[in-house]
């Protein structure tokens, strides 16, 4: 999951704007475009196998017809083309898709492989010109109708891909001599199939994209607070315990803030509460801005209590990083005449701070900043309270103990 830090609604994203725009280049833009590409050529791996697997099948066919409508004498060069080079080239195609299935090049591969399967197949008609032999049923426009739709190809490459095929088939049958007469019923069923082809893979390229974005502000939406835009609590435990775990691992420092806006029923009381939401949105898209750093994570962790997880910072950017937060959320000013502290809204931030070991709890961790928070609201709120554990403050079962026992003998 890629992580980010600015809050921002479903209609504020890369997909949404996208959606909104349209995409009638089928492209979109970086990172999205790289992102696509990468669940694409996964999703159309089953496609892929079909496609090869109907080549396969229509070399079989083409080789029975040839028994049909070609002469004798063409017959062994029927056979080897069909059987001894487009069969096992349909065959490689299917083995390439499970070889190489989560490889980038596989879509180069097996684009190499069709365009082998459809030269074979130009080599036939090329041969058959030459000899001035009847106009048989190649295969070449089947082959390429197939590898326009079937083969999962994107449009452009199978624009380009086939296109050139369609053009090398008609120049083979020209310079091997064939006469207008059939070279133009034959170029325009290349061009045909290729037109034919290259539309369905439009619309199914268009489709496709539109369905991936749908399902990346789906996606986005189920991981968003609809108030903040931030991420919420569900993503926030994720988050934390993926934190965690890679901490434990590098044995690096994890800092825990939690922040929460001071005496907000009273603001809620005085403005009611769609003065409230507004407010939240503020004091959260003033917290979100102060975490710089692409791995800082924000989110709304219960009603008006924000998180932000920072993991592995240096010392000095862990201890500014909490009151650039107070001082952000003072700057906006936001009037708040039944505060005790001053005449606008501020907030108190507790922060947590270890080194995690194996034996440490992720749960224990939180409350430390949760006693923190509580800390900072007992001492008349507007200030950072900040606790540094040592491991047997975060051992499950020792915490509270340990805990209520350093602020008996700090006060």
């Amino acid at each position: 999951m890629r992580f980010t830090l600015v809050p921002s609604d479903a209609q504020d994203t890369a997909a949404a704007r996208q959606l909104d725009t349209g995409f009638p280049k089928l492209e979109f833009g970086e990172p999205l475009e790289g992102e696509f590409r990468r669940t694409h050529r996964q999703k159309v791996l089953p496609w892929m196998r079909a496609g090869f697997a109907a080549l396969a099948l229509l070399a079989l066919v083409l080789w029975m017809l040839d028994h049909w409508q070609l002469p004798a004498t063409f017959m062994p060069l029927s056979h080897v083309l069909r059987l001894v080079v487009m069969v096992p080239l349909a065959a490689l195609g299917i083995g390439l898709t499970y070889v190489l299935a989560r490889h980038e090049a596989l879509v180069r591969a097996s684009t190499l492989v069709f365009a082998g399967f459809a030269i074979a197949a130009i080599i036939l008609d090329g041969f058959l010109a030459r000899a001035a032999a009847p106009l048989a049923f190649s295969g070449v426009s089947a082959a390429l109708l197939i590898g326009c739709t079937t083969m999962g190809l994107r449009f452009w490459p199978a624009l380009d891909v086939c296109g050139a095929l369609a053009l090398i088939a008609i120049g083979t049958v020209m310079f091997a001599g064939w006469g207008a007469p059939q070279v133009i019923p034959y170029a325009l069923t290349q061009v045909t199939a290729v037109g034919i082809g290259c539309a369905a893979a439009y619309a199914l390229e268009h489709a496709v994209r539109a369905a991936y974005l749908e399902a990346v502000v789906i996606a986005h939406l189920g991981e968003r607070d609809g108030l903040t835009g931030l991420f919420n609590r569900r993503v926030f435990d994720r988050y934390l315990e993926r934190v965690w775990q890679q901490s434990i691992v590098d044995k690096s420092l994890v800092v825990l803030m939690l922040v929460d806006a001071d005496n907000f029923r009273s603001y809620n009381d005085r403005f009611g509460l769609t003065a409230g939401d507004a407010c939240i949105r503020e004091v959260a898209a003033a917290m979100s801005a102060c975490a710089r750093r692409p791995l800082d994570f924000c989110a709304r962790y219960s009603g008006i209590q924000f998180a932000i997880v920072l993991a592995n910072p240096d010392r000095l950017y862990a201890e500014d990083i909490p009151q650039h937060v107070r001082a952000a959320v003072a700057a906006l000013g936001i009037p708040h005449p039944d505060s005790p502290n001053a005449r606008h809204v501020t907030v108190s931030v507790g922060v947590a701070l270890t080194v995690p070991r194996v034996s440490d709890s992720r749960e224990a961790f939180v409350e430390l900043a949760q006693a923190a928070l509580r800390e900072a609201h007992e001492k008349g709120g507007d200030r950072v309270v900040a606790c540094e554990s040592e491991s047997s403050l975060v051992q499950t079962g020792m915490f509270r103990a340990e805990v209520a026992l350093a602020l008996a003998r700090a006060r």
